[in-house]
């Protein structure tokens, strides 16, 4: 998901890069999907972790029961996987329970981003709900946000690429969506390379993404 704004993906990349540089860690993947590039910056022993089977699964299950035994791991990493859980607070004490004591959570939450995967779409966290989330087990090192208000043309182009097929009948999405890709793509490059004017923003309101890392209490 992450890979969407080729942009800020690289600066998620680069702050996953900075913060996973054990090479003797265990480390948790919660929620890891099909295509986490981000693992190629993360050093340490990655355990892959979702509901459903993937190419890269090793454990398949439900976050709300994390079957690790307690003190596991000295990281967890979940990546645009909270708005799906059904207890996201449930998710975060078993996330306590498996963390090694001053265990690291780093998250990254999708905020201005497009209703999918319909119904397990459940959430969108402002900073005040990540805060919310977390303030009975975790000490929060920092919440970034990243994209702002210069990203949100990409958003919405990024979207239009997607959604416009939706739209058509099921014999024409294919062509549709080939249209879509020739006609908004070149946009949605040059929206992208707007995002980096998203320093000027500085009033967090208009974030793609919350960036956020935690330390177990």
């Amino acid at each position: 998901m992450i890979g969407e704004f080729f942009i800020i993906s690289n600066r998620i990349k680069k702050k996953i890069g900075s913060i996973f540089s054990g090479k003797q860690d265990m480390i948790l993947d919660l929620g890891c999907g099909n295509n986490p590039g981000y693992h190629k910056f993360i050093e340490g022993r990655i355990i892959c972790f979702d509901r459903v089977k993937t190419g890269i699964t090793q454990i398949i299950g439900d976050a709300n029961n994390i079957p690790f035994k307690a003190n596991s791991f000295e990281k967890v990493i979940s990546i645009n996987s909270f708005y799906y859980f059904k207890n996201p607070f449930s998710v975060v004490r078993g996330i306590k329970r498996i963390l090694k004591k001053n265990g690291k959570l780093v998250m990254v939450f999708p905020f201005i981003y497009p209703i999918h995967d319909a119904p397990e779409d459940r959430y969108r966290f402002t900073e005040y709900g990540i805060r919310q989330l977390l303030k009975d087990d975790f000490d929060i090192r920092y919440i970034q946000a990243v994209g702002g208000i210069f990203n949100l043309p990409a958003v919405f182009f990024h979207s239009l690429i997607k959604g416009i097929p939706l739209l058509a009948p099921k014999r024409l999405k294919a062509l549709t969506s080939l249209l879509s890709i020739i006609i908004l793509y070149p946009f949605y490059i040059l929206a992208q390379i707007m995002s980096l004017l998203d320093f000027l923003d500085k009033s967090g309101r208009w974030p793609t993404y919350y960036f956020t890392v935690a330390i177990k209490k």
